[in-house]
């Protein structure tokens, strides 16, 4: 419709009967709770003539007519055989395409009880929209019809290549309801009725018939001696009124035009108390998935609701699984496993899904997602060769991400297997024959790098455990794997503890050890019988069990420390009646020290290497009245130099002013002290804080965090510093 034509349309104004209407109705005000509700008898009055094949609407209010106005305040204009409708404001001169609903009518509108036309004028209405009902009602019902029909319209822009999709859909085979009764569903029973004087006999819902038993036990699994099936026992008496299986998710693969659709399905049975001989099995399709001919394309439907309109198949990603309707109902459904119709895969397998390796995964393993296993072979290809060769379990953790693909797979651009895992042929036939997974895998390529052996039943226990090479770091230059296992399983049978507890006693043990200068390296101390108590030995010995297992560790990497400090306390301890500086008498006091204070002075490798190579020492800044309360921390050189000195998370206090002074006095009296061998040390130790200081600058390394942040690190560290006299 144009615009500028309709605008040249006769004009409908309010008939003299309308008016006198109008004039005649009084406005009613009624409170209806807090507020005022006004209505007329006629909240609206109505004109329509068919002009040129358009029908027009004219809308009258009362308040304007009670004022003498004849014009409409609004015009409708609708062309039936377009499906078309525009409204026209005369009060605003503005075009409208909003319904009957959505027009911006005084309250008082809605409120009165009746809204009048003419009975002609209903008629017209009724004719020319063909509709049930005439004026307003008759035009509300038509534009909600055209806004339906127009929504459909951009729907089946987006669903009409979905229905292309689904019309490839194939039959269900012939025996397709009972191998999902038998065979799809794999839960099964026998039910029994209970007797004192013993039960001999149950139905078996596999079988369908009654199979012979003994000493049943109410939800207890067993096996029919039958059929051979798992079964659960179910006491006719104990059983619910209604026992239904868990779902069960089952797979159907059809050929199609575009290549494979994969069919998911869910499904359950169930048992009526004492009517347990007659099973109700009820199944669904929920899930359809395309598989291009070439391999390397899936497009994946859920069965929904369609944007609030109509249940249908929807498009969906991979990743989701069941539309926002079917979220809550799948919500504790993490995988969606289950068992694939066996009959057309042999087909399949020669033709579309000869490189996937899917046909040989649901070979091994009885239930699988095969939606799941297509996308990770598209990222993974490696995954049909693992199928091919009967790594079912290595698959199945690289399809989960159960396992790191670039820990998995050392050599990603090799074809051959051995190569791509890193393994060699004899290792391989290990893998496969003891189905292994990554872990299993991981050990073999261990043995391949060091070129030691383990027994099979050895890798399979660690395995078993969750103990990777890694977690045996700490023993394996002294033991053998095997020893170690041997040693493991005995501490974990004398004193009741699961593997990982006797790791982590085993190594916090050894760290302690260190800590009190064993010999860890004797096999009287590091293969000790009673592990347990001798842990627990050292813990008493300890101030801080957290504190000596980390200087054990420390002192691995720079065994010198405690000795360099027992050699100059006695250059540097130095104190009067309002401070002292003390020196560290173990690597605890650092510790202790950085964690009292908030600062990375015991958690640092750089603190502890400048000590070992003596660049550098630690030393503490105590008030004298509390000497054992942490104050400040100092960083010296050689000659006293002091790089650093801080406090509670590495700040400096207004105090400092104080203890500077104090620190000039010590100054002093270290430069008294020092020996010739502390001067050439604290040459060195200049030159390399100059190097240091040179290398921040160039890099511009800036402070992020704290007081600090946004300063350059070697401004600070510059304005700290305080060269000896």
């Amino acid at each position: 419709m144009k615009k500028g034509e309709l605008l040249k349309l006769r004009t409908l104004k309010a008939t003299p009967k309308m008016m006198r209407m109008a004039a005649d109705d009084t406005l009613k005000r009624e409170m209806s709770y807090s507020y005022v509700r006004e209505s007329y008898t006629y909240g609206l009055y109505m004109r329509c003539q068919v002009l040129s094949g358009i029908l027009k609407v004219a809308f009258f209010l009362p308040e304007y007519m009670r004022m003498e106005s004849v014009m409409p305040v609004y015009e409708l204009y609708i062309n039936n055989q377009a499906g078309e409708f525009l409204t026209y404001d005369r009060r605003t001169n503005k075009w409208l395409t909003a319904k009957l609903d959505m027009i911006p009518w005084p309250k008082y509108v809605a409120y009165s009880e009746k809204k009048w036309i003419n009975p002609e004028g209903a008629r017209t209405i009724k004719r020319y929209l063909e509709v049930s009902n005439g004026g307003y009602k008759g035009i509300l019902q038509y534009q909600l019809q055209v806004r339906a029909d127009e929504l459909k319209k951009r729907h089946r822009r987006e669903t009409d290549p979905w229905d292309l999709d689904m019309e490839q859909t194939p039959e269900l085979p012939k025996d397709w309801e009972k191998w999902v009764l038998k065979v799809g569903i794999p839960e099964n029973y026998i039910f029994y009725r209970y007797d004192r004087r013993g039960v001999t006999e149950g139905y078996c819902t596999y079988c369908e018939k009654q199979v012979p038993i003994e000493h049943p036990k109410h939800g207890k699994q067993g096996t029919c001696p039958c059929c051979r099936h798992k079964i659960v026992y179910k006491s006719e008496g104990k059983a619910a009124g209604v026992v239904r299986t868990d779902t069960a998710h089952m797979y159907l693969l059809q050929r199609c035009e575009d290549g494979v659709m994969i069919r998911g399905f869910e499904g359950s049975r169930s048992y009526r108390r004492k009517d347990y001989h007659h099973t109700e099995c009820q199944f669904s399709e929920v899930r359809r998935v395309i598989l291009d001919k070439d391999g390397y394309g899936l497009r994946a439907y859920s069965w929904g609701v369609y944007k609030n309109t109509e249940t249908r198949w929807i498009r969906t990603s991979l990743e989701q699984r069941y539309t926002k309707a079917f979220y809550y109902y799948y919500y504790y459904s993490p995988t969606y496993e289950g068992r694939m119709y066996g009959r057309t895969l042999p087909d399949l397998a020669k033709k579309e899904l000869r490189k996937t390796g899917l046909v040989e995964m649901a070979a091994m393993i009885e239930k699988i997602d095969p939606e799941k296993y297509l996308a990770k072979w598209q990222s993974v290809p490696e995954l049909e060769r693992l199928a091919k060769a009967g790594l079912g379990t290595l698959a199945m953790e690289c399809m989960y991400g159960r396992c790191s693909i670039e820990g998995c797979f050392k050599n990603r651009l090799f074809g051959d297997l051995k190569k791509l895992l890193g393994i060699d042929s004899q290792q391989l036939a290990r893998l496969r024959r003891c189905n292994g997974g990554s872990q299993f895998l991981k050990w073999l390529q261990y043995e391949k790098a060091t070129g030691k052996l383990l027994p099979d039943h050895v890798t399979s226990w660690f395995c078993q455990e969750d103990i990777t090479a890694e977690d045996l770091k700490f023993i394996s230059n002294r033991m053998s794997m095997v020893q170690i296992y041997n040693y493991v399983r005995r501490q974990m049978k004398e004193n009741g503890m699961k593997s990982r507890e006797v790791l982590t006693t085993w190594s916090d043990y050894l760290a302690m050890a260190e800590r009190f200068h064993m010999d860890t390296q004797d096999a009287i101390i590091y293969r000790v019988n009673k592990l347990r108590k001798r842990h627990d030995e050292l813990v008493e010995r300890c101030h801080s069990k957290s504190l000596a297992i980390k200087a054990g560790e420390i002192l691995k990497n720079y065994p010198h420390v405690e000795q360099i400090y027992e050699s100059i306390k006695d250059i540097y301890e130095y104190s009067d009646k309002n401070y002292s500086v003390v020196s560290p008498r173990c690597i605890e006091d650092i510790l202790q020290e950085g964690e009292d204070l908030h600062h990375c002075v015991g958690s640092s490798d750089r603190y502890w290497e400048r000590i070992e190579r003596r660049e550098s020492y630690v030393l503490f800044l105590r008030r004298s009245a509390n000497p054992g309360k942490a104050y400040y921390t100092l960083e010296i050189e050689p000659d006293g130099t002091v790089r650093q000195k801080r406090t509670m998370y590495d700040r400096q206090e207004a105090d400092i002013e104080d203890a500077t002074k104090f620190l000039k006095k010590w100054q002093k009296e270290v430069s008294k002290r020092i020996t010739s061998e502390e001067k050439e040390l604290a040459a060195i130790s200049h030159s390399l804080r100059e190097q240091e200081f040179a290398e921040m600058r160039e890099k511009q390394l800036v402070i992020n965090t704290g007081q600090l942040a946004g300063r350059l690190l070697v401004d600070v560290l510059t304005e700290d510093l305080m060269e000896a006299a």
